[in-house]
């Protein structure tokens, strides 16, 4: 049996898809997902190895360096696809893909709960009871008045012993999975977790309700969701919902038919960076390109605004939380098609940078410290002048070179 694949440093940082990224304090936690790795030389062919799931990457936004944080307790079975929201000081992970064997765990998708204590790195496997959610990967989630809301996904047909009839949410197969004789498909399903009583429940909805999907994208204003695209079957779609959490209300599709406006994609990035403005970024469109367009959207009147800026990078399946006052971190994703089977590939198609996109101007120590190490072949020699700690920042931040946009 061939060794597995030693994964680097950069490997672990730059390129993971599937992953989970979240904002907290001033750093963004990356965790899980999988890796693409070429075995001994480029012609051979291309393993996908999923991430250990014993520890954390956390970025540091005013030094802007990686550091590795391992992590205890009951450590989740290693996956794709799952869904992080967090809530203070604790971090929740739901459902996903295991597509490898760890103790506890089958093949397949999930609708395990863990939360992960960040100031003590510990983990806990959650057993909420209640009607079960269905298992699913690639869905979203956020957080509301201090309870966890999940929406969407792809997976098994849900388990009917598992819910109260009638079943809260459709389900639509996907035919290519029905000859393998492990059925699969998109939901729309929205379920609610409190962690203070540690039950799911199913919070009634009502208007417009958006069609299954996975592979969207969503994030939260005030009292107000806003979910974009995602694929159902042969199509992905454009479309822009919002859910009004105050009343539980869904608004039907946002999309003005004769305004500009993104296309349809599944597995893009969708971010609030204030208030009244979101960054869209990136997706697989309807044609299986890999996209790198950037637009805003702008509230109220839900205005699509191309952004001529943007990272004019190829990526899918990444993601960029926001770490005010101004940057947007894009971590990890793909640059090819992602639909194209492994054994088919002879070179890892992983981004291979972090993106930060700065929307406010940067300190003066981060612009000193750009532009030291923009210069360093220069000043390499003096840099035994500065104080230890900038000597290490610069020296860890050449070694994993990320990449900024300002």
């Amino acid at each position: 049996m061939p060794d597995e694949p030693i994964i680097t440093m950069r490997d672990k940082i730059y390129r993971r898809s599937g992953h989970i990224a979240v904002a907290y304090q001033e750093c963004v936690i990356i965790w899980g997902g999988y890796v693409e790795h070429v075995q001994e030389t480029s012609t051979s062919p291309i393993v996908s190895q999923y991430h250990d799931t014993d520890e954390i990457w956390v970025y540091d936004r005013i030094t802007e360096v990686w550091e590795r944080i391992l992590t205890k307790g009951d450590i989740p079975p290693r996956n794709s696809g799952s869904c992080a929201v967090l809530l203070e000081d604790n971090l929740y992970v739901f459902g996903g893909y295991h597509g490898e064997s760890d103790p506890g765990s089958m093949e397949g998708n999930s609708n395990q709960l863990y939360r992960l204590d960040l100031t003590t790195m510990t983990w806990e496997w959650l057993h909420p009871p209640g009607p079960l959610p269905a298992a699913c990967d690639k869905l979203v989630g956020w957080t509301y008045q201090r309870k966890l809301y999940f929406f969407g996904g792809f997976g098994p047909p849900p388990n009917v012993q598992d819910l109260v009839a009638p079943i809260p949410f459709l389900h639509i197969l996907d035919p290519s999975t029905q000859p393998s004789g492990w059925p699969r498909g998109w939901n729309n399903q929205l379920v609610r977790y409190d962690p203070e009583s540690n039950r799911w429940d199913w919070p009634k909805s009502h208007g417009q309700i958006p069609s299954p999907r996975a592979a969207h994208a969503a994030d939260l204003t005030g009292d107000k969701v806003y979910v974009f695209g995602g694929r159902l079957l042969n199509r992905r779609t454009n479309d822009l919902h919002c859910l009004d959490l105050k009343t539980m209300e869904w608004s039907g599709s946002l999309v003005k038919p004769l305004d500009q406006q993104p296309e349809g994609r599944s597995w893009h990035s969708f971010t609030f960076i204030s208030p009244n403005r979101a960054v869209l970024y990136g997706g697989l469109n309807q044609f299986n390109t890999v996209l790198s367009d950037c637009w805003f959207l702008e509230l109220p009147g839900c205005r699509w605004v191309k952004f001529t800026k943007g990272p004019n990078t190829p990526r899918l399946w990444h993601k960029a939380p926001f770490l005010p006052p101004g940057d947007l971190i894009i971590v990890g994703g793909h640059r090819n098609n992602i639909l194209v089977p492994v054994i088919n590939k002879v070179h890892p198609d992983h981004a291979e940078e972090v993106l930060v996109l700065n929307f406010t101007p940067k300190s003066l120590l981060r612009l000193c410290l750009d532009t030291v190490l923009f210069y360093g072949d220069v000043l390499y020699e003096e840099w035994d002048m500065l104080p230890r700690t900038l000597q290490k920042v610069l020296q860890l931040r050449m070694e994993q070179g990320c990449q900024r946009l300002g």
